[in-house]
């Protein structure tokens, strides 16, 4: 990574820091989901894309694990065949909290480590919950064309919270318009059909990636541990 690149690199990573210090829920204003329901998360990595960034959907029971649905293309191009990257097993936010926001991620096969920045926080209950998660099994089973402009990761993880009537809403309370993943987080400012769930708004430093052998996204964070394999 060249010095420019680590700049715009480092002034995206200020910016969502910035958002989520701003937004985040202090513990004592938190308020507990109630028994049996369910999380969403969008998971953010900044630096993917140039620093566009890239959005990742997370599912599953409040305190149980969960399972993250990443829609993406191979290369560059505009258009091209949808894929699913998803955890290589389910497992607790609070491990991804305690892992600095490293998981491994990809297709049976074919894993990786990749680092999420950043994270939105909600809770659901069944009703809502039920129809977003068939929907990501279904974009899994049938990803159909991946579009940057008018179908790309963001793209999937709204519609997939729309089956279950959830949105993001901007800081006018509107939902969110923004295409591009990497302005999402700081745009965000609430939910409506869902919750605002534990800190709402969460930051995972920038750690060395781990020693497990697999490959890792191209990453700042990476470049912490020397004898990078990317």
């Amino acid at each position: 990574m060249n010095e420019l690149m680590k700049e715009t690199t480092r002034v995206a990573l200020d910016r969502a820091h910035a958002a989520q210090l701003k937004d985040t829920i202090p513990p004592e204003l938190q308020v507990p989901a109630p028994a049996g329901s369910y999380n969403l998360f969008v998971f953010f990595n900044e630096q993917a894309a140039y620093d566009e960034g890239h959005a990742v959907l997370g599912l599953g029971p409040v305190g149980g694990d969960i399972m993250t649905y990443s829609y993406y293309r191979h290369g560059n191009a505009l258009k091209g065949p949808g894929l699913m990257a998803c955890l290589e097993a389910p497992e607790p936010f609070e491990r991804i909290v305690r892992d600095s926001g490293w998981i491994v991620h990809g297709n049976p096969g074919n894993y990786w480590n990749e680092h999420m920045d950043v994270a939105l926080a909600m809770w659901c209950d069944r009703a809502a919950y039920e129809p977003i998660r068939a929907f990501a099994e279904a974009k899994k089973a049938d990803p159909g064309e991946y579009d940057l402009i008018t179908y790309n990761c963001l793209s999937f993880c709204e519609q997939a919270l729309g089956e279950g009537g959830v949105a993001l809403l901007d800081r006018d309370g509107r939902p969110s318009r923004t295409f591009v993943p990497r302005d999402a987080f700081a745009d965000v400012r609430d939910v409506s059909g869902a919750h605002r769930w534990g800190a709402w708004k969460y930051w995972f430093p920038q750690t060395p990636a781990p020693e497990n052998g697999l490959r890792f996204i191209s990453d700042f964070a990476a470049e912490i541990r020397p004898g990078s394999n990317e």
